[in-house]
């Protein structure tokens, strides 16, 4: 029996599923790998099954949405522990075996998240989330969160007066990164299937918690690029998503808040308009640029002629800056140009890269990473497959 059963759900984004299997299996190399695809039209399938035959691949001939296609994979899981995995995520060595070790020596826990990061090392706040109750929510989406983030009370959802770097119980497992024991699930059952998209993690770790388990959050990191399978510019985007925080709340808190029901319809509203209007102004901001960021590449001679060749065709990267290195990031790098940092993962440990990343951020230098991997030919940002 594997330790863990690994589920990811993919839609159209083939490499970085590639790169996510191949982070996980450098974590966890004996775990049963479970990938459902949602009718991608990119040719994943094929792709996957060719080019990592032990894994199953779950071909779905239409989008049947993220909860329906994890319960799914569920059904096959065999580990006593499942990890419902984003596809855009890179996960590093002792992040997966971290949580194991935790799990088997806390039978009280239910489920764990982990300490996600954007690639430029930003801490990502639904990294830790309070249960989304009629006040934590009202407060979180009228701003006050957001502009008192050391308050207990406006700042709930996220958290954000506890330190990253520590442990602490949460309500609320994020969906890209969920962990959970799997005679929990046995118990709780899978994902709610009412819930296209968004929503459904909020809901199984509310079901957990109402089983007499914890929930907790433990800082070891992974990347997480934030939906490269979603079109966030999409009306229907900020449709899915708010719709989803009322399914949740007419399922658990219409009967007790019904007096509130017509305000929580509103204050959604607004926002699913507000989401809308700011992703779309942020993405013309972002494209009207047309700067081309300083790149480093750390790493071989050889990987870096390679991956030279692939940034000359990048609509955002600059002609590479090259560090010949071994397995640590050299001390005293001259970034003062520098944007993007690209890592030789052939080279480097996830472990390394990740926690470079996320230590450069806290120090206030921004610096987004890219990986390069010998193994596949391919360079993966946030924003290019190359």
């Amino acid at each position: 029996m594997p330790s863990v059963s690994v589920i990811i759900v993919s839609y159209n984004v083939r490499h970085y599923v590639e790169q996510c299997l191949n982070s996980v299996l450098r974590s966890v190399p004996d775990a049963q790998l479970i990938v459902v695809d949602n009718s991608s039209m990119d040719g994943s399938v094929d792709y996957l099954r060719q080019r990592f035959p032990d894994v199953q691949v779950i071909a779905n001939e239409e989008n049947l949405g993220f909860g329906r296609a994890n319960n799914m994979a569920l059904a096959l899981a065999q580990g006593r522990y499942v990890l419902f995995l984003n596809p855009d995520t890179v996960v590093a060595e002792k992040t997966i075996p971290r949580c194991i070790e935790y799990m088997d020596t806390r039978p009280e826990t239910g489920a764990v998240g982990v300490r996600m990061m954007y690639a430029d090392g930003c801490f990502a706040p639904e990294s830790r989330r309070s249960l989304p109750t009629p006040s934590v929510a009202f407060w979180h989406m009228t701003g006050l969160g957001r502009l008192f983030p050391e308050s207990r009370v406006f700042a709930r959802y996220h958290l954000t007066y506890e330190n990253p770097d520590e442990e602490c119980p949460i309500d609320v497992v994020s969906g890209a990164y969920m962990f959970v024991r799997k005679s929990v699930l046995d118990v709780t059952g899978g994902f709610d299937e009412r819930f296209f998209m968004y929503g459904e993690d909020i809901d199984l770790s509310y079901r957990i918690i109402n089983a007499g388990y914890s929930n907790v959050y433990l800082p070891v990191p992974i990347i997480h690029y934030k939906g490269e399978s979603t079109v966030k510019t999409s009306y229907r985007y900020a449709k899915v998503f708010y719709d989803a925080m009322l399914i949740f709340f007419d399922k658990h808190f219409r009967r007790s808040a019904w007096f509130i029901t017509p305000l929580v319809w509103l204050v959604v509203g607004i926002r699913k308009i507000g989401t809308f209007i700011r992703e779309n102004l942020f993405r013309r901001r972002r494209a009207g640029t047309g700067n081309r960021t300083g790149c480093l590449f750390l790493g071989s001679e050889d990987s870096f002629r390679k991956a030279a060749a692939l940034i000359e065709k990048s609509a955002v990267l600059a002609a590479p800056g090259f560090v010949r290195c071994g397995d640590s990031v050299p001390s005293g790098l001259k970034l003062d140009e520098i944007e993007t940092v690209v890592f030789d993962t052939g080279i480097f440990r996830y472990d390394t890269i990740l926690e470079w990343i996320y230590n450069m951020y806290g120090s206030g230098r921004r610096i987004t990473v890219g990986f390069y991997s010998p193994d596949t030919g391919r360079l993966i940002t946030d924003i290019e497959v190359l």
